[in-house]
Parts: C-alpha cells; structure tokens; sequence
C-alpha cells in the first residue's frame, strides 16, 4: 500500500472547505481534541468489480511476480466466500479479484490477461461452489488461463467448512515454501454480513502474519472450526467482536485468549488494530479505511499484507472510533488508504481523513422541516472541531467550543413566525470549516400543547410548550373514509391488545362541535392507535382513525395529557 424533508421539507446544503494536511497549524490545538490529518488516497472503481482490479493492482504494480490468482463472487448473497479467500492472499501471495456468478467482468478478464501475460503462467483458485461462481464463468477463466491452470478445492461447502478449507489450503502452503504459520486462530461470527467487518479487521492480521481466520456462530461452534481448531492446537486464540457477536461460551469453548471488541463495528476494528500494533502483528505508518464489506473483502488482505490495519467507517462522516484511534496514534500514521468509491465513502469523509472538520448536525430542532414558536438548538459535532457557530440568516447569535464528537446545547430560542434558516459552522485551529444550512417554516398548531395531523404529509406533529418535539409518519383515513378534518380534544386513552388493529396503544378523539355559541367535545370512534399492518403507514388506509407505528404510539403515548387538543387538516 503507498501513501502517495413535500411541504415545509427540510432544506439542506453542506459545504466543506479544507485546508491541507501538511500545511502548519494557525493555533494549538486544544486538550480533548480529536484531530486527525492524514495524507489521503483513493483506490476505487466504479463498481465493486473494478474496485477489486483497482485494489489488487495497486497492491501488486504491473503484476510483477504473481503467479497465482484468487477468485471469489463479489455478489451480495456469496460475501462470505470472498472474506475467507482473504486468508488465501498469504497462503499464496495472490491479489483477491471478485467476480459474478454468471460470468466474467470485463474487467477482471482484463486483468487475468495483464497477469498471464506479465508472468507467462498463473494458476487460478475458484473460492466457492457453482452456486457462487459458475461452471460457466470458471470457463471463461479457463479460457485465459487454461483449464489445467484452474483449482476449485471447496465446492460444495458451507461457510464454516470453506473458511476451514482455506486453512488448510494455507497449512499446505506454508509447507511447501517452508514458512510458518505462528500458533495463533483468529475467530469471528460468520453468521451474517455484521459478522463479516470484525472478520475482515482480522483478515489484515492474517494476510501479515499467516494466523487463519475461522467463522463461528453467536452461540456455537460449526463441526467444521472445531475440527480446524482441534488439528491447529493454537496457542492464542483471537476472538473478534463482543458477547453480542460470539457469546461467552463460544468463547470458552474455542479456548479464547483476547477478545478485541468495540461497541460497533468501527469500534471492534479499532481494537483489532490496536491488538495487532502491541504485538507487533502490524506495524505500519499507514491504515486502510473501507466504508462496507465487499470493498473491504478486497483490500483487507492487501492492506495488512503492508502491514496496515483496516478500519471501517460510516460513509457520510469518519467515525467515532477510527477517529478517536488516529488521533491518539499521532504521528506514528501517517497516511491512509480509502478503499472503494464515494457512495461507500464519501468525498466528505476522505476530506475528514485529510484535516477537514466534519459538517456539523443538527440534532435538534428535528422536525420535518417545521419548528414551533420556540426550539432547543443542539448541534452534534464530529472529527476535527473545535468551535462550532450558530447563524440564524445572516447573523452570528451562539459560539460554542467544543471537543471532537462534541453536543453543543445552545438552549431554547424563540423562532420567528416566518421560520428559519440556521448554518452552522464548525471551524478548527487549522483553518478548515465546513457549514451545514437547514430551514423550518413555522407550524401552525391550535395549543402550545398540541397535536396535529397534516393529512398532506401523512404526519403527526406533537408539540408540548410551544416545542415541536417530534413529526411522526402516520397513516390517515382510506378514500372512502376520509379523515375528516376538525379540532378534537384526547379525552381518553387504553391499553390494547399489542397483536390487534389498534396495536398496544390508543387515544380517543372527542370532536369539537359549537352549538348554540357553546363549546363542548363529543364521543366518536376515531383515534389515534398502533397498528398491526405497518406497511400501510405513509399512505390512506384506515377506517378515518390515525394509525402510527407501533414503537411510535408506545413512545408518544404516554407524553400525552388527556385534554390535548387536535387538529387534523388537509
């Protein structure tokens, strides 16, 4: 690796301005700051295909001296075949390309010719059965590289079985070249796609050092591993991930070591690295960065096999734990890998990587685009921030300084009748700032405690105190039994059966008729309530009554006093 929201919808923009990475500070920074400015680059493709070409050419220039190649199916439903083959990146010394079940991308038939003919003979390992790369798209291969050339060990095997066969594979390398595979298992869930990102984190352990990467379940251990496990007789064993993942008795039962785990994903690569950096596992000036699996079963192997970690993040922003990890490396890292394109990373994130401060949120207000006559102003702020401004329009009127993944609470302000637009700013000694802009119109609403129904928007705005609190999705009356609307009052409210049309929750809605020049609030049958069909929400279906999803009711029902007048309208 070289480091060279219809009506009132919230408006948005984002904007990132950054100085850098190499330039000097203006300022210190301060204490509790999490600064991150690395010398950032790209390897990406336009799908996940070329994205694995990209990877594997930068991880071996010109495809001098590669004379074997791993295949694997990049699609969806066969990842966990591509996250075993990683450990074939060692066993081998051989770039990882993804293909289709169906056939060859162009792409990777490009590249396997470059192979051949930059090394004259190149032997090809299919990872997975005909059902994730076929006999047909094996042919193809053949076709460039010639059907004696062709080695398809594992057909037919689960995953736990294919993750021990790739162990073996790599115990019959390591003989035949006379290297060693040290006396350590590294182990993760291998039951779904979350399981995948912590056996990924140790996959660039294993690309390092020859340590074998076995899939377990949450709460067993496949015949398969045990097996593996049995004939490995490891020393240390590794364990990935927290009792969420692999529970205690996994852990006890493969003789657990170290169980490097995080609260998330980010957080459990994080500790992976941080493990493989004390023991010397790797010990790289560089990191990988991946923002989602299939890229990430690509350049995991390749990033370790430099001796880098791989880290994970969301797309839209660098994360806590990768954050808070590279900060606290300083200049021991200095440079940073991102594999895969903008939609799995985006542009703003490898700003962040390179010094830019992330674009701040706007935690609250949170409203679909609506404020009430006051709002709680709280901004959320990310990597590299250390003061974050409050504009409404044009003018400057709250400054806060803050610590990276820092709530900054400007309290509660009055809003103008004719809404708002707030930008935000979050600058750092550095220079560098990004601004975030979002506009609310004003609601209208009958009470300063208050509910309305905006048929229009298919949405329930509470308010308490004057504060919209929170817009809801909900479903409203049905053509033919329209919602109507009026003023009502919340004049009692039940417990329901959880399983039934009103889901658990329901308040009664009394009408408000004038008769005589009185007021008075009449019994009806309409309500707001849960329901046991949750895809009708967001559309007309109901019998007149509110519908809402069930978590929503549960939460909403209890804020609302008996007495809290409704409006629905059009």
């Amino acid at each position: 690796m070289r480091s060279a929201v219809r009506r009132g919808i919230l408006a948005l923009a984002v904007v990132a301005l950054v100085l850098p990475a190499a330039a000097a500070s203006a300022a210190p920074w301060p204490a509790g700051a999490v600064h991150v400015a690395l010398d950032a680059r790209r390897v990406a493709g336009p799908n996940r295909y070329d994205t694995s070409v990209a990877i594997a050419r930068d991880g071996y220039p010109a495809w001098a001296d590669v004379a074997h190649v791993v295949i694997a199916s990049g699609e969806t439903r066969a990842l966990a075949d591509a996250v075993s083959a990683s450990g074939l990146v060692w066993a081998y010394d051989a770039p990882l390309l993804l293909v289709q079940r169906s056939g060859l991308p162009q792409v990777v038939r490009t590249a396997l010719q470059e192979i051949r003919s930059a090394n004259g003979t190149v032997t090809v390992t299919i990872v997975g059965g005909t059902a994730a790369v076929s006999t047909a798209c094996a042919n193809q291969i053949a076709g460039i590289v010639g059907q004696g050339s062709i080695v398809r060990p594992l057909v037919g095997a689960d995953r736990y079985t294919t993750a021990a066969g790739v162990v073996a594979l790599m115990r019959t390398a390591a003989s035949e070249t006379s290297r060693t595979m040290p006396p350590v298992a590294l182990i993760a869930n291998g039951s779904d796609a979350s399981g995948f990102y912590d056996a990924l984190a140790l996959s660039a352990v294993s690309a390092k050092t020859g340590a074998p990467v076995l899939f377990v379940k949450k709460n067993a251990v496949p015949a398969a591993t045990r097996s593996m496990l049995s004939r490995l007789a490891p020393e240390q064993v590794i364990v990935a991930g927290s009792t969420a993942a692999v529970d205690a008795a996994v852990f006890a039962t493969v003789r657990g070591t170290a169980r490097p785990a995080g609260v998330d994903r980010y957080g459990t690569a994080v500790a992976v690295a941080r493990l493989a950096r004390t023991r010397g596992w790797l010990g790289s000036t560089e990191v990988g960065v991946a923002g989602s699996v299939i890229d990430a079963a690509s350049a995991a192997s390749i990033a370790g096999r430099s001796g880098a970690p791989i880290l994970f993040t969301e797309s839209w922003r660098l994360s806590k734990a990768p954050s808070v990890y590279l900060a606290e490396l300083g200049s021991a890292v200095a440079s940073a890998t991102v594999f895969g394109g903008p939609a799995a990373l985006s542009d703003a994130t490898l700003a962040q990587i390179e010094g830019a401060p992330a674009a701040p949120g706007l935690v609250a207000p949170a409203s679909g685009g609506y404020v009430g006559k006051y709002a709680y102003v709280k901004i959320q702020t990310g990597v590299n921030t250390t003061q974050v401004d409050l504009y409404a329009g044009s003018s400057l009127v709250a400054t806060a300084a803050v610590d990276g993944f820092d709530m900054a609470d400007f309290g509660k302000r009055a809003m103008p009748a004719s809404g708002v637009t707030f930008r935000v700013v979050a600058t750092n000694p550095d220079g560098g700032h990004s601004a975030r802009t979002t506009s609310y119109k004003r609601l209208s609403y009958p009470g300063s405690t208050s509910i309305v129904i905006d048929k229009s928007d298919f949405k329930l705005y509470w308010v308490k105190d004057d504060v919209l609190i929170k817009a809801y999705p909900i479903a409203t009356g049905r053509a033919s039994m329209e919602t109507p609307p009026a003023i009502w009052k919340i004049m009692a409210k039940y417990k329901t059966d959880p399983a039934s049309v009103y889901g658990p929750r329901k308040m009664r809605l009394f009408r408000r008729v004038v008769s005589g020049g009185s007021v008075r609030y009449v019994y009806t049958a309409y309500g707001i309530h849960g329901t046991n069909q949750p895809w009708v929400i967001g559309t007309k279906a109901s019998h007149g009554c509110i519908r809402m999803y069930n978590a929503d009711v549960l939460e909403l029902w209890p804020q609302v006093p008996l007495g809290t007048v409704v409006q629905t309208r059009e």
